[in-house]
């Protein structure tokens, strides 16, 4: 060991610099082929590999999955998504991959707004107001003669069309859609309800419908 040290010492230190360099590489040269086999391209960020450009590759589709998955972001949404994974699972169909997981949030919310729009396309204008105003006391609700009140002011304006109408009648297609709920015998608006609201307020629908 002695002897080496001399030897090396002999030499100015560019040459051992080098000869480390030769050693290094011929122990090294079966890594640093396959190295440089990874080499992609060589930029002002420096060398991208093989391995870079997948991790490149992997953050744009987790970007990409994120994005799509704030389609249509809603409670409703949420429970409808949960609904069809359930369905698939119990067919034993696959539910595990990122594009089936973006696909199911799309057909949810497509199957909410479809919803939606066969509810507005029903829905009296006066309901949609009762909805407004359960949407304000959220949390309180309304008592039933506040809402027979309601109904009675909209009778009276609507004599014609709705004098044979019942309040049952009246509030039936709001709880048959889930837009309404009764709760501590008060009516309060549901989620579906509220997202119902919002998807009105989005699309710039009109609430100014009949009755």
């Amino acid at each position: 060991m002695e002897n080496i040290i001399k030897i090396l010492s002999s030499f100015g230190w560019p040459h051992v610099s080098l000869i480390f360099a030769l050693i290094f590489i011929f122990v090294f040269k079966k890594a640093i082929r396959e190295f440089i086999g990874k080499i992609k391209s060589v930029g002002k960020e420096g060398l991208k590999t093989e391995s870079s450009q997948t991790a490149e590759v992997e953050e744009k589709r987790k970007k990409a999955v994120e994005e799509l998955m704030k389609f249509g972001d809603s409670n409703v949404t949420n429970e409808l998504e949960s609904f069809i994974f359930k369905d698939l699972k119990q067919r034993e169909l696959d539910t595990d991959s990122d594009t089936v997981k973006v696909l199911i949030r799309h057909l949810a919310a497509t199957q909410l707004a479809l919803d939606f729009e066969q509810i507005y396309n029903i829905i009296f204008g006066s309901q949609i107001f009762l909805l407004r105003k359960l949407n304000e006391v959220a949390g309180t609700g309304l008592n039933i003669e506040i809402i027979k009140s309601h109904f009675e002011h909209v009778q009276g304006l609507f004599d014609e069309q709705l004098n044979n109408w019942t309040l049952e009648q009246y509030l039936s297609f709001l709880f048959g859609r889930t837009l309404i709920t009764v709760k501590d015998n008060n009516y309060h608006i549901t989620i579906k309800g509220v997202d119902f609201l919002i998807w009105l307020t989005k699309t710039a629908k009109s609430e100014n419908r009949p009755f």
